[in-house]
């Protein structure tokens, strides 16, 4: 990314093309914190150290996960069966084969 105009509508890319803001945002936005702890309802809360290309959990019913980016090149999905984590502003959705998806929130 060669340069950002100040009103946001939209960003140059080294190649000359323009890519809109909410595309730029989205992929090359605020990175999360290295520490969080999410808060999901009744259901308990989510820790999560975040090392970009993996994160380590503690999920809701206390089970420690370890999960690679998927894929690798990007820092907002990471996944490994059983689990699958999107990581989205303030919020995260954890998944679980066999159990509902759950939000949560930081």
């Amino acid at each position: 990314m060669s340069e950002s105009n100040a009103g946001g509508a939209a960003t140059t890319l080294a190649t000359g093309a323009v890519k809109p803001a909410a595309l730029a945002t989205a992929e090359f936005g605020a990175p999360q914190p290295a520490h969080a702890t999410y808060s999901c309802g009744q259901r308990g809360s989510l820790t999560i150290d975040n090392f970009r290309t993996s994160v380590r959990l503690v999920d809701p019913e206390g089970d420690n996960v370890e999960l690679p980016a998927a894929p690798a090149t990007q820092q907002s999905r990471y996944g490994q069966a059983p689990y699958a984590l999107v990581l989205d502003g303030n919020e995260a959705l954890y998944m679980k084969n066999g159990k509902e998806p759950v939000t949560c929130n930081r």
